[in-house]
């Protein structure tokens, strides 16, 4: 996927910095925002718009529909 530039406002960057920092920092800035990113679109997105989304070509992809979407009910208590 193309890499796409992004600005962090002075805010979200103090709070990804203690975040990272008392994380040890374990993951670097890319994984963290791709997983915030999911998670934000993921929870914004019916299950038929996220499960078009990732609908294409690429079967690796779309054969991860269904743990994306059980990961994501999950995170609100199995709902």
């Amino acid at each position: 996927m193309a890499r796409k530039r992004i600005e962090l406002t002075d805010e979200v960057e103090n709070l990804v910095d203690k975040y990272m920092t008392m994380n040890g920092d374990k993951m670097d800035l890319n994984e963290l925002t791709n997983k915030a990113l999911k998670y934000y679109v993921i929870n914004h997105l019916s299950p038929n718009e996220i499960k078009e989304a990732i609908k294409q070509k690429d079967i690796k992809r779309s054969k991860y529909v269904d743990d994306i979407l059980s990961s994501s009910y999950r995170d609100f208590g199995g709902y």
